[in-house]
């Protein structure tokens, strides 16, 4: 309206007044009223092109309207007609499962320590900024708490294997169990066989560091010489003689790892590591399995 109101020096003819009336109507009825006024003012461009002695006169004040109509109709349009000229934003799900549950846990609170040591492993997973997100079946409960545990090192070097299944997953001193060098495992013993659908690990999260050889097996043979079945292995170079794994080597973090236990059945789990990134040795903070018993 900043051009009208400089345009008021000059007399209103009846031109004039025809413009004045139509601004008046265009701001009582709103946008409803713009298709209404740009035809009055066509009329109206039509008579002044009729009589060209007026043109001098409100030139400037019909080519001002006539942008400013425009603007409007065109605001108008933009702001109250979404649905045609604004495309609506996509609308993001959280993934579902049917039947199925968030997998959850109490997850141990950062400490880092000491010196890292660099990671050269290849394809590795980097550490991650939250928690993974994992879906389970509905009935889905967690197992291993303090249920009995084995391990291929008999006597650890530091620690108890009875901490792997204790519900303390804190970094330091007095949390970790730590086996031999090599090759070596731990077993937990659900007592009863059940459909496992996750494994949470933690090997050791005070030190970023990745764990050489993580293989994951499920079997109701206490001796794993029958019905194994593998749900997890990142060994790449076939250092285990356990089968080259497709699963990728990870940054152990306070967020931990979880394998997929894709429902297998078994009783006993197993779970091998061949030392780390930063020295020979193995470590286990804790192993939370998740399932439904039968």
């Amino acid at each position: 309206m900043k051009i009208i109101n400089e345009s008021q020096d000059m007399p209103l003819n009846n031109d004039d007044r025809l413009i004045d009336a139509l601004l008046r109507e265009h701001a009582r009825a709103g946008t409803t009223a713009d298709e209404g006024f740009l035809t009055r003012l066509a009329g109206t461009l039509d008579q002044e092109s009729a009589a060209p002695h007026m043109i001098s006169k409100s030139k400037r004040v019909i080519w001002s309207v006539g942008i400013a109509a425009s603007v409007a109709l065109i605001t108008a349009l933009y702001w109250n007609d979404d649905v045609v000229t604004k495309p609506q934003s996509a609308q993001t799900e959280a993934p579902q499962v049917a039947n199925g549950i968030a997998l959850q846990t109490e997850l141990p609170p950062e400490l880092i320590e000491g010196t890292p040591k660099p990671i050269n492993v290849p394809n590795l997973v980097q550490a991650p900024a939250k928690a993974p997100e994992f879906f389970v079946p509905a009935g889905t409960v967690l197992l291993s708490k303090s249920k009995p545990v084995t391990s291929s090192d008999s006597e650890p070097i530091i620690g108890s294997l009875d901490l792997v299944t204790d519900g303390d997953k804190d970094a330091g001193e007095g949390y970790f169990v730590e086996l031999l060098d090599g090759l070596q495992w731990i077993q937990i013993d659900l007592e009863k066989s059940a459909s496992i659908h996750a494994i949470w690990l933690w090997h050791f999260h005070s030190q970023r560091r990745a764990y050489h050889d993580v293989i994951i097996q499920i079997s109701n043979d206490p001796l794993f010489k029958t019905g194994v079945t593998t749900i997890y292995n990142n060994d790449y170079d076939h250092s285990a003689r356990m089968g080259i794994g497709k699963d990728r080597p990870y940054v152990d973090t306070r967020y931990g790892m979880i394998a997929d236990g894709k429902g297998t059945k078994g009783r006993y789990v197993r779970l091998y590591s061949n030392g780390n990134t930063a020295n020979e040795m193995n470590h286990y903070i804790e192993v939370e399995v998740f399932g439904i018993a039968e």
